[in-house]
């Protein structure tokens, strides 16, 4: 919906005077007859226009269920506006919180690599331990039985 307002140029708290003088200096800068050719058919739509705004703004009952109309329109306007910005917020929550999951999932991953990790240190670390132990233990039992052999 077009603002009626706008179309004469004036504020919605003008008065009757003042939109009546909007439409005769509109009207007469618009009026069809006073155009040139290439522009008739376009004043002629504007004219149209501001006569429809004049014919609702000019009559007080008109223009009074107008101002209802609007202010609905602008209360509907914001409701949306509000529901957007509401939608985005929840959008915005759940992208953060799926955001934070992800950090926390790699968190646990990185916890669990590490762990494993270094289990596999600890693993390789006995694993030594066992084959060194049984390397003693067989330099020591050749150790001994060579000294034996050698009856000392």
């Amino acid at each position: 919906m077009s603002n009626l307002y706008e179309i004469l140029e004036v504020s919605e708290k003008a008065s009757k005077e003042v939109i009546e003088k909007a439409y005769r200096v509109l009207a007469k800068k618009y009026h069809p007859d006073l155009q040139e050719e290439t522009q008739k058919q376009e004043a002629e739509i504007k004219m149209k226009q501001i006569n429809d705004a004049y014919d609702i703004l000019s009559n007080e009952e008109k223009r009074k269920q107008y101002d209802m109309e609007l202010e609905k329109e602008r209360l509907e306007e914001k409701q949306h506006n509000a529901q957007q910005y509401q939608n985005a917020q929840v959008e915005n929550d759940v992208q953060r919180d799926y955001e934070n999951r992800q950090a926390q999932m790699e968190y646990e991953n990185k916890q669990v690599q590490m762990e494993y990790e270094n289990k596999q240190a600890q693993i390789e670390y006995q694993n030594k331990q066992k084959i060194q132990n049984e390397i003693n233990k067989a330099y020591n039992d050749a150790y001994y039985t060579y000294l034996r052999r050698l009856r000392i």
